[in-house]
């Protein structure tokens, strides 16, 4: 591609960046009034962080669906992750949709790093899955969690290539597509079920920490149908909140999808143990211990402490 190329190329992402903005500004505002939308403590409602949390991610998604359509996946390979083009211009879509209703909010996005000091702070992953993006693999997602003094309280999750739309709230459960979504086992023993492994990037690039990583993976396939490796984690999740895979293990994960990905798993019902880097989940209790049972003594013993 030339330089001249590019320039025009990048101008055609601006275009379609503002359009999904603007589409996305105009959906909150007929939806609801932020400024009524206020608790006594000033900070929003766990309604209203919902909804600008979807229409942030619904945004994202869209233009990231679109520009996989249209072949726009080019990438930055790097030796242990890749960053494509769309990257900056989904998460600049998710902060504008948050700023344009709480604009005193902190924004902590994987590409850009943490911005303003509010007292509700939101943990974005513009295009989770982006190694699968830039060559054309179909599973990526998007996805922003809401936490206020620390505790996430709202999450969204977009997988935008099968338009599902996963939205959870602390106490309030958990939704996909508007409608109420609660795990369900499918009543597997582990030799038949599979189960989800993220390995994230401090034990990518880590040593000790990937010969750990590669120890839990193995003791995992010796104890189950499948290990399901997708470098997409958030669709992983939208995978166990609907109890299509039994569960998931995540070694050292990045908090950019992990912040998400626990609250949709605790209020669809997921059991779940967590310790010393790593968080087990699983459809119900028995296959919860079925999996801490498989994975390596000391592992083992870190979630159980």
């Amino acid at each position: 591609m030339t330089d001249e190329d590019d320039g025009l190329e990048r101008g055609s992402r601006e275009d379609v960046a503002a359009d999904h903005s603007a589409a996305a500004s105009e959906e909150a505002a007929d939806r609801w009034d932020a400024a009524d939308a206020w608790d006594g403590a000033g900070v929003p409602t766990p309604e209203a962080l919902a909804e600008t949390a979807e229409a942030a991610v619904r945004s994202a998604g869209d233009y990231l669906a679109e520009r996989f359509r249209d072949g726009g996946t080019v990438g930055e390979y790097r030796t242990d992750d890749v960053k494509a083009e769309a990257d900056e211009a989904a998460e600049e879509l998710i902060f504008e949709a948050i700023r344009g209703e709480f604009s005193g909010h902190t924004l902590h996005g994987e590409e850009s790093g943490r911005s303003g000091d509010g007292r509700v702070e939101w943990i974005v992953d513009p295009l989770d899955g982006t190694n699968n993006y830039a060559i054309d693999y179909p599973s990526i997602a998007t996805a922003v969690a809401a936490q206020v003094d620390g505790e996430t309280l709202v999450a969204a999750i977009h997988e935008p290539l099968v338009d599902d739309c996963y939205v959870a709230v602390r106490g309030a459960g958990a939704t996909v597509n508007g409608e109420p979504l609660s795990v369900t086992p499918r009543d597997r023993p582990l030799d038949r079920s599979t189960i989800s492994l993220v390995v994230g990037l401090p034990a990518v690039r880590d040593e000790e920490l990937r010969a750990e990583a590669d120890a839990v993976r193995r003791a995992l396939s010796d104890r189950c149908k499948r290990v399901l490796e997708t470098w997409s984690p958030c669709v992983d999740w939208g995978l166990l909140a609907r109890g299509s895979i039994a569960g998931i293990v995540c070694a050292y994960p990045d908090p950019f999808e992990q912040e998400a990905g626990e609250l949709l798993a605790s209020e669809s019902g997921v059991a779940s143990v967590s310790g010393d880097g790593y968080y087990v989940g699983a459809v119900d209790e028995a296959t919860l211990a079925a999996v801490v049972e498989a994975l390596p003594d000391q592992v083992r013993e870190s979630v159980r402490e």
